[in-house]
Formats: C-alpha cells, sequence, structure tokens
C-alpha cells in the first residue's frame, strides 16, 4: 500500500526534506521548522513538573518523602527508557518512505520500548522494599501506598507512548509529536491537583491521587502519540501491533540508543554531585547554584529541541553515504547549529539583562542574588558549551555511533564529580561553576572530535 498525501507529504514536501536538494539557508529553515513544536512540548513538560512538584508539596511530609524516594528511582529510569528508545530514530527515519519497512521498524521499536519500560517498571515497583531495607522511616514506609505500583505502570506505559512519540519525530512530524506533550501536559494541570487536593466537593487523595493522575496523562499521551503515528506518517491504513519482533533488530537499536540512555544518568547524575558540593559550601551557594541550574535548563532547551528536529535530516543523508559520504550528514549538522547556538547566545543574553527582576522572583535574598549575577558570564559559557556539545550528539545518534558520547560524558563529567567537593571547598560556588564550564568545554572537543572522525567526507 503506498501512503496517500496526507500520511507522508506530497512529492513536493518530500523533495523538500531531502537534505541532499537543499541550500544551507533552507536546510536550516526546514530544521526550524520542525524545532519550534518540539520546543513548544518541552517548555509545556517543564511546566506541568513544576505544577506536580508545586501541588505535592502540601501533601505532608511523609508523603513527600515517599514520592521523593519514588521518583529518584523513576526519573533514573525513564532516562533509559527514552535514551534507549531514541535508538530507533536513525532506523525509522530511513524506512519512513516505505510502509511495510516502516512497519517493521516501529513493531521493533515497541518490542524494545516493552522490554524497557518493564525492567524499569519492575525497579520502580521495588522501591518499597528497598526503603525496608534501608531503613527508612515506618511513616514513609506507610505513605507509599499503591503509589510505586501506579508508578511503575506508569513506567510501561510512558515507554510505549515514548515509542511512537519517536516515531513521529524521526519522521520529521514534530507538530504532532507537540500535541502529545501538550495532551500530557493540560491533563497534567487538571488531574494533579484535583485528585491530589481534592478541591471542592472532590475527595483529597493525596499520593495515591498523584499515581492514578500521573498514569491517566501518561495513558491519554500514549493513545495521542499512537493515534497520531497511524494518521499522519506512512503507517496510514495499518493496524501495527507487537507481532513477532527481529531480535537483531531490536538489538541493534538498543546498542544504538543505551549509551546514550546511560550519558543521560551520567549528566543527571553529576548535576546531582554538584548540587551536594553546593550546598556544602554555603546556604546562599546552594541556593544560587538551584537557581543557575534552572536558568540554564531553560536556555539550553533550544538547543535540545533543534538537535532533535535535525537528526531525521542527518539519518536520512546518512543512507545515501555510498554516493555522497558523510558530507550532506555534515551540513544538516551546520544548518542545526546555525539555527541554535544564535538562539541558546542569545536567551543567556537575555538572562544577562532581565536578571535582577527574574532573580526577584526566586530568592529575595540579595546575597543570592549578587552571588548568580557574579558568575552569570559562566553561566554563558556553560550553556553555549552544553548547546555546542548537543548537536554533534545528535549527529553520532543519526549515524548509529553513540559509544563515544558515552565515553565522553564519562571522562569529562566523570572528572567533575571527583573534583567537585575538594573545588567547592576551596572556591565555594566561583570555582565550582568553572569547573563545571570546563567540563562542558571538554564535551564540545569530544562530541566534535567523535563526529568528524566518524565522518570523514569521501572523495
Amino acid at each position: 500500500m503506498s501512503p496517500s498525501a496526507d500520511a507522508s507529504g506530497s512529492p513536493d514536501e518530500q523533495s523538500t526534506d531531502n537534505a541532499t536538494t537543499r541550500s544551507l539557508s533552507a536546510l536550516t529553515r526546514g530544521i526550524a521548522a520542525k524545532t519550534f513544536p518540539l520546543y513548544l512540548s518541552m517548555v509545556a513538560g517543564v511546566i506541568g513538573t513544576l505544577v506536580t512538584a508545586a501541588v505535592l508539596g502540601h501533601t505532608g511530609t511523609t508523603s513527600l518523602a515517599a514520592y521523593a524516594m519514588t521518583v529518584a528511582v523513576f526519573n533514573p529510569a525513564v532516562m533509559v527508557v527514552q535514551g534507549a528508545l531514541r535508538g530507533s530514530m536513525p532506523f525509522v527515519s530511513q524506512s519512513g518512505d516505505d510502509p511495510g519497512e516502516l512497519e517493521s521498524t516501529f513493531r521493533d521499536a515497541m518490542w524494545l520500548a516493552l522490554c524497557a519500560g518493564v525492567l524499569g517498571g519492575l525497579a520502580v515497583a521495588a522501591v518499597p522494599a528497598l526503603a525496608t531495607l534501608i531503613g527508612a522511616p515506618e511513616a514513609t514506609l506507610a505513605a507509599f501506598g499503591p503509589f510505586p505500583y501506579l508508578m511503575a505502570l506508569t513506567l510501561v506505559v510512558v515507554s510505549f507512548q515514548t515509542s511512537a512519540t519517536t516515531l513521529l519525530i524521526a519522521l520529521g512530524r514534530s507538530k504532532e509529536a507537540m500535541w502529545t506533550g501538550l495532551v500530557n501536559t493540560g491533563s497534567s494541570l487538571v488531574l494533579i491537583p484535583s485528585l491530589v487536593l481534592g478541591p471542592g466537593p472532590l475527595p483529597a487523595l493525596g499520593m495515591t491521587g498523584a499515581g492514578v493522575a500521573m498514569f491517566v496523562n501518561a495513558t491519554a499521551a500514549l493513545a495521542t502519540a499512537h493515534l497520531l503515528s497511524r494518521h499522519h506518517t506512512a503507517l496510514n491504513g495499518r493496524r501495527v501491533g507487537l507481532g513477532r519482533p527481529v531480535w537483531s533488530t531490536v538489538w541493534r537499536m538498543a546498542l544504538v540508543g543505551l549509551p546514550m540512555g546511560s550519558t543521560m544518568l551520567i549528566k543527571f547524575g553529576v548535576l546531582g554531585v554538584l548540587a551536594m558540593s553546593a550546598a556544602t559550601a554555603g546556604v546562599a551557594d546552594a541556593a544560587a547554584h538551584q537557581i543557575m541550574i534552572t536558568l540554564a535548563t531553560f536556555v539550553f532547551l533550544p538547543a535540545t529541541a533543534v538537535g532533535q528536529a535535525t537528526v531525521p535530516f542527518m539519518a536520512r543523508a546518512s543512507a545515501d553515504v555510498d554516493r555522497h559520504g558523510y558530507r550532506e550528514v555534515r551540513r544538516s549538522l551546520l544548518a542545526g547549529a546555525c539555527l541554535a547556538l544564535p538562539v541558546v547566545a542569545a536567551s543567556a543574553l537575555l538572562v544577562f539583562l532581565v536578571a535582577h527582576p527574574v532573580l526577584g522572583l526566586f530568592t529575595p535574598d540579595p546575597r543570592v542574588q549578587a552571588l548568580v549575577i557574579a558568575l552569570l558570564p559562566v553561566l554563558f559559557v556553560v550553556v553555549v558549551a552544553d548547546g555546542a556539545q548537543a548537536l554533534p550528539g545528535m549527529g553520532l545518534l543519526a549515524i548509529k555511533r553513540t559509544t563515544p558520547t558515552l565515553y565522553t560524558f564519562a571522562v569529562c563529567f566523570g572528572s567533575l564529580a571527583l573534583i567537585a567537593f575538594p573545588v567547592a571547598a576551596a572556591g565555594g560556588l566561583t570555582w565550582l561553576w568553572t569547573a563545571y564550564a570546563v567540563a562542558s568545554l571538554g564535551l564540545v572537543l569530544g562530541q566534535a572530535g567523535s563526529f568528524l572522525r566518524f565522518t570523514v567526507t569521501r572523495p
């Protein structure tokens, strides 16, 4: 069955999406069009997370402790699952025009989602047992209730939703992927306060309500993502189920994706070490560090969105490597860099310009505000370097060479973790963030060097 024009775009659209036939400026505009919906989805996700944290802050100390222990396992598990499923992106991008091949690839991606989701779900479900082994207070153990098991089910649902969202992004269907994120966030804004706090006549379900809400949110996002993937891609008119997997393909996807998931674990694990080391430097340092991490996260979002939007362009170009070498892959990466880095730099500059009123929203403490303002130049270096390293990292994903990314993060961020406490003790937050900036610059050299090494243009 040939895909309809609505499913995979008109021939003209397909030709304009081909990186080998577009000028650099046209390629940059094409990536920008795919990036904006992804960026909106990410911003919506951050807002949803902030609302969830704010609502759960009213559930009581023991509930918060139980929640913190559960998400301490849930969040890393989600990172590994999402990273593993990113490994399907180049496979999907290269088979997007063939309905039969795309169906087979998507089926294998769903099997990868099932395996990763079940393993992660088992880890989350084991949280109460783990809490008992480490001697958590009885009040915390009693506060768990069914929450960890609801979150375990949620992780499995998130895995299947991620497989479909990744398919949409890999095929350049960023608008459809955006709707999945908006549905999840919109559902969170309604269900989390309603089920946790019980406004009006509704009963307050506390932690159990949070678990139910998160499961329903994930299910709504799953249904949306799979519905859109069946009607706006070459899968239009096909009923795709788990069926029989091609385990060799599932394994190849995992080999590409698992290093990405491990990289995310390393990054956020080391950020946790930095937070603890900042806390040893003083109360003001700890507060300033958290504010700077929050600002860096928002400034870095455009680079993440551009990187994901660029992967399909690079993956399709790498499929034609026998004819063109890696020239078009590099050109796609250059177009992404021309888009992402100015936006990241402009976002950081905006933070400079509005620093005083923005910091007033975070804290009234003049010591904390002064410390953050003094370190804004270092923050600028960190976020620009982080954006610069993310793009070649996505390029390595597109050509299915993700192990160098894992090694680069292990060396640069591993070294940062080892020196964090002595550096913070010697020079406080200033020295700590200077070390963070040096590690980020090391990531740029490692990621860019690896990408260039694997994409030597053939004559």
